[in-house]
């Protein structure tokens, strides 16, 4: 029997209906469709487009291609040639390097769960060449989006939550924060040769002190050979617009990690431009009450999305 499922799916779904399916945003899968041609195929005269099924398995692959790190016009491209009928989950870095297929018995010594471990027994012993090396060998055959998701922040949070529960390990926490700045520092400086002419400015909230993001954002652009600027902690309204008047970007980052760090007259010191920068608001501490022209971004993955589309990436 068919289910209601594949019923509505052999009928065509529309954008929102595929969108709350496989987790993007609508705008998202426009820009994808219109950029990548990753739209709907099927279509009936006199009515809006249809996706598939087919389509459904494209889409599925190129956001998982996405959030692994890869870039979109090389995700979409992957999933237009791949085959549907044997479609597997997609196993790739940040590089578009494909692991081989592996015996389950073997073990995967960079898995999430044991490099979490590694990094705390390197991190809660101080040992700093461990960590700066094991964070430094997971950028490197990982990527910055799966390194950052998979192992930094889980480690981190797991720290953080120590210092809160028993007032014990902040040493720790710092230390390790200082390791993995320098480890991102060194990927943001590795670029050649730019792709973008305006490069993107990374600045933290007028009262933010905590930066630690907007290195792993612009780690994960150089990737990408995307060039960007980071301003650092407690970035002024003035300082930010005097910045971007003298660069020009393609984007605008503001990170905000905590209420009351947010600062909306951020937003409206900076000038208009032609063209117009992408502004994106990122973290926690902003509300809902954005300007028109601000774009929030939930996660690392969304804004690396929008960062390579604002800089024709």
């Amino acid at each position: 029997m068919e289910t209601p499922q594949n019923s509505s799916l052999e009928a065509g779904l529309t954008v929102a209906a595929v969108a709350r399916r496989i987790g993007v945003a609508p705008d998202t899968l426009r820009t994808w469709d219109r950029r990548y041609g990753m739209g709907p195929s099927q279509h009936m005269p006199g009515k809006h487009r249809r996706y598939n099924s087919d389509d459904m398995a494209r889409l599925e692959i190129m956001r998982r291609l996405v959030m692994d790190g890869v870039m979109p016009a090389e995700a979409a491209r992957v999933a237009k040639s791949s085959d549907l009928a044997n479609a597997v989950k997609p196993r790739t870095s940040l590089h578009l390097v494909t692991d081989a297929d592996t015996n389950e018995d073997v073990v995967d010594f960079d898995s999430p769960k044991n490099a979490c471990r590694g990094l705390t027994r390197a991190a809660g012993m101080l040992d700093t060449v461990a960590s700066q090396a094991l964070v430094s060998r997971l950028l490197e055959t990982k990527g910055v989006l799966w390194t950052w998701d998979k192992v930094l922040v889980p480690v981190l949070v797991a720290f953080g939550e120590k210092w809160a529960n028993t007032g014990e390990g902040i040493e720790i926490e710092h230390m390790l924060s200082e390791v993995i700045v320098g480890e991102l520092k060194a990927v943001t400086l590795s670029i050649d040769q730019p792709v973008n002419a305006r490069p993107v400015v990374l600045a933290a909230a007028p009262h933010e002190l905590h930066t630690l993001p907007l290195y792993a954002v612009g780690a994960a652009l150089a990737e990408h050979q995307i060039s960007s600027r980071i301003l650092g902690a407690r970035m002024p309204a003035d300082a930010l617009a005097a910045a971007c008047r003298k660069l020009g970007p393609s984007a605008v980052v503001i990170w905000s990690q905590s209420l009351g760090t947010a600062d909306l007259e951020t937003w409206r010191a900076i000038e208009p431009q032609r063209p117009a920068p992408l502004k994106l608001a990122v973290g926690p501490g902003w509300g809902t009450d954005l300007p028109g022209d601000v774009i929030n971004t939930p996660s690392l993955a969304e804004t690396l999305i929008a960062l390579a589309q604002a800089s024709g990436h």
